[in-house]
């Protein structure tokens, strides 16, 4: 059977209910394999594809995260290993883990997938060192960069979003620069025929939202994802 790969943050891969992914295979008569990681940016979304050994008749489509999120990485031994692994995700849905591209985890190295929450020694970076501008600059070139390698390839790819279009900053208070966020240069290459947006710029959240169904910690319901991945697949 033919594949669906699916890439994105906890909004792809949930371990407690299914995901648009799920459903969006059925609809698609697909093979499903998901790739999502709690707490996963736009640097894990692009480096977990990249490991991962595509096949030219495989399907992938990504849904963005929010482009405030900084994908830290530990390594074995790091004097702050136990600090980040405080505040990593519970991929498996227990407790805290590190993880590595492979979709391994670990509680010893690996990435610190948290979101773009100030937490613990992440909030040093958060003050002094993160730029919305910066921030979206780096999150839009790897949407590119994403683009282009699928296209070598010769695969099927679909961009969706969690987020709008023009407001992908997740915390409010990640927001606040003195560039024009859509004046980034990238912007002007990347082919947004092969988005799939609600609306023309809205992401899944605005669409559960507008459609109202129900959040519980922050995380829309399955009938949200149903409702979505039925929408999506008039698109694929």
């Amino acid at each position: 059977m033919d594949r669906l790969v699916t890439l994105g943050c906890s909004l792809t891969l949930d371990n407690f209910q299914k995901t648009w992914p799920d459903y969006l295979a059925e609809h698609l008569n697909l093979q499903c394999v998901n790739l999502g990681a709690r707490g996963a940016g736009m640097d894990f979304v692009k480096n977990r594809l990249l490991s991962y050994r595509l096949i030219s008749s495989d399907t992938v489509i990504i849904m963005l995260p929010s482009a405030d999120r900084f994908d830290w990485y530990i390594d074995q031994g790091n004097p702050l290993q136990q600090n980040a692994l405080n505040i990593a995700s519970w991929q498996n849905g227990k407790h805290s883990d590190f993880v590595q591209l492979d979709g391994s985890l670990s509680d010893s190295s690996g990435f610190v997938l948290s979101g773009g929450e100030h937490r613990g020694e992440k909030r040093t970076w958060y003050k002094y060192f993160y730029s919305e501008y910066k921030a979206s600059l780096d999150f839009w070139n790897s949407v590119y960069f994403l683009e282009l390698y699928l296209k070598n390839k010769g695969i099927n790819y679909r961009f969706t979003s969690a987020y709008d279009k023009h407001q992908l900053i997740e915390q409010l208070h990640n927001c606040g620069t003195d560039q024009d966020i859509t004046s980034i240069p990238v912007l002007r290459k990347i082919d947004f025929r092969n988005f799939i947006y609600y609306k023309d710029d809205k992401g899944f959240l605005s669409f559960t939202s507008e459609h109202k169904f129900e959040v519980v910690d922050n995380y829309p319901v399955t009938e949200a994802h149903k409702k979505f991945a039925e929408y999506m697949a008039t698109y694929c």
